[in-house]
C-alpha cells in the first residue's frame, strides 16, 4: 500500500507542477493614440469671365490679343486692332476665389485652351489660357477659413481669314488639396 501512496502523491505532485507551469505567463500593455485631421471641404467660385474684348480683324495678315491672368490688361499686336470696350464688353481676366481649411496648399488645373464657336455658325477660334499660378496656399490657419484668389487670361489670334461675329467657348477649371 505504501508503493500505492507513493504512486498517488508522485501523481498530485506531478499535476500540481503541470499546473503551475500551464498558468505561468508574461503580459505586456502598451497604449497607442489614434489620430486624424480634419479639413472643411475646398470650395471654388468663378468671379469673372475671361473676355478678350471687342477686336478688329486685319486687313491683311494677323495679329494677336493677349490677356494678362495677373492683372487683366490686354495689349494687341501684329495688324489686329482693339476697341475698348466695344460691343463685347471691356476685356477681362477670369478670375476665381478658392475657400477651405486654412494654411492649406491646393493646386490649379487649368486647360492649355479653350475652343470658341462662332454664335449662329460653326467657325471656332482656340485660344491658349494662362493662370496666374498652378499651387496655392489658402490664409488664416489650420481650424479656420482661408481664402485665396487666382486669374486666368489667354493668347487669341485673329486673322484676315477670321469669320466676324460673337465667338464663346467654356473651359473646366479644378483645385484641390495637396
Amino acid at each position: 500500500m505504501t508503493l500505492l501512496r507513493r504512486i498517488a502523491a508522485f501523481a498530485v505532485l506531478f499535476a500540481l507542477g503541470g499546473a503551475q507551469g500551464a498558468y505561468a505567463q508574461a503580459t505586456a500593455t502598451e497604449i497607442a493614440a489614434g489620430t486624424g485631421t480634419i479639413f472643411r471641404p475646398i470650395v471654388l467660385s468663378k468671379n469673372t469671365d475671361l473676355s478678350f474684348g471687342t477686336v478688329v480683324r486685319p486687313i491683311t495678315g494677323s495679329g494677336t490679343i493677349t490677356v494678362d491672368p495677373a492683372t487683366g490688361d490686354r495689349t494687341v499686336d501684329g495688324a489686329a486692332a482693339g476697341i475698348n470696350p466695344g460691343s463685347g464688353g471691356a476685356a477681362a481676366r477670369a478670375t476665381f476665389t478658392v475657400g477651405g481649411e486654412g494654411g492649406q496648399a491646393f493646386s490649379i488645373s487649368v486647360p492649355p485652351d479653350v475652343t470658341m464657336t462662332r454664335s449662329g455658325g460653326a467657325e471656332t477660334m482656340v485660344a491658349t489660357l494662362n493662370p496666374t499660378a498652378t499651387t496655392g496656399a489658402l490664409s488664416n490657419s489650420l481650424g479656420n477659413n482661408g481664402s485665396a484668389t487666382f486669374g486666368v487670361g489667354g493668347v487669341l489670334a485673329v486673322t484676315s481669314a477670321t469669320t466676324s461675329g460673337a465667338y464663346s467657348g467654356s473651359f473646366v477649371v479644378t483645385v484641390q488639396y495637396n
